[in-house]
């Protein structure tokens, strides 16, 4: 049995000693329907105690753990590879025996894909992750977060997800936008679900949305929303108008004009009248004193006041 194993759309693909090709021709080890790949898009080289990535010069790239490669990367047990719309994970074998390594790790109830203890969304199929750190961050316990200790919320946050979501936004944002302007909506919600609800959990529990300085985070923000009201849009989902609420009320921000004008549109669009996330919003908003609010925050007040009307009318 081959030690190395390539994980994608829950199926486990045995990597045997050599080159394994990927891409969209039918030449390929694996070939992938996807307008996001190229022809040959990447490549794997398997040996005995190892396996390296290779981007063939691919048109879109290729991204390893939410990180962009040039040339040759090295994975490790449970690298996350993003080629195309696509997600795969490569399995160590050996790695999987390991009782240590594998408590890290929880399989999906839907369909078993292998994903990280932190995430709380399926990585392929967008489920609910029960594990035991993603029940911690259910919407009944949000209660205790404060009392949590500093220490304590880093180490089971787990550092690798908090510090890679602005990379990640980043390089799959990139993919995601070809993906929506095809008008492949499912595809793109796919890539970006992770990292919206993980920059949405660091909102609610009053956290920087980036542990790195490097990062900036109004940029993020921004970005983010634009992506949850294109999802809003295009899938005609009402959970991601909760997003962008949500998403507002946690860092108490004002909306800017071109976001109260999308939130108009998807409002329409998909006869949004949900009211417990605006107003929770509308009363963030209010603690303000009206004349702590510039001349020109308060001329989106006024906007936003209008929106409320709409999403509450009934």
């Amino acid at each position: 049995m081959a030690r190395f194993r390539l994980r994608y759309q829950s199926t486990n693909l045995e990597l045997r000693l050599g080159e394994f090709a990927i891409g969209r021709s039918s030449a390929c080890n694996l070939a992938v329907a996807d307008g996001l790949v190229s022809r040959k898009h990447a490549l794997l080289r398997v040996a005995p105690e190892a396996v390296v990535l290779q981007d063939l010069g691919s048109r879109n790239g290729v991204a390893v753990n939410g990180v962009r490669i040039e040339g040759e990367c090295p994975l490790q047990h449970m690298d996350r590879v993003y080629i195309g719309s696509q997600e795969l994970v490569l399995i160590d074998a050996d790695k999987m025996n390991d009782r240590v390594t594998t408590d890290r790790h929880v399989a999906c109830d839907v369909c078993g894909a292998i994903n990280g203890s932190a995430k709380r969304y399926c990585g392929d199929c967008g489920g609910r992750l029960e594990s035991e750190s993603s029940a911690t961050w259910r919407e009944q316990d949000r209660a205790a977060m404060p009392s949590l200790r500093v220490e304590d919320s880093q180490r089971e946050w787990g550092n690798s997800e908090s510090t890679h979501t602005a990379r990640a936004l980043d390089v799959l944002g990139t993919i995601a936008s070809k993906a929506i302007t095809m008008g492949r909506f499912d595809e793109a919600e796919r890539i970006l679900i992770p990292h919206l609800d993980t920059l949405l959990e660091r909102a609610l529990r009053h956290r920087p949305l980036s542990d790195s300085t490097k990062d900036d985070p109004e940029a993020m923000f921004a970005t983010a929303t634009s992506y949850a009201l294109q999802l809003a849009q295009g899938l005609k989902d009402k959970r991601w108008i909760d997003w962008v609420f949500r998403m507002h009320a946690a860092t108490a921000r004002v909306m800017t004009a071109e976001t109260i004008e999308a939130l108009h549109e998807a409002v329409r669009r998909n006869e949004y009248h949900s009211g417990k996330y605006l107003r929770a919003y509308l009363q963030v908003i209010q603690k303000r004193e009206r004349g702590e609010y510039s001349p020109s925050e308060r001329f989106l007040l006024g906007r936003l006041d209008g929106l409320a009307q709409v999403v509450l009318a009934r």
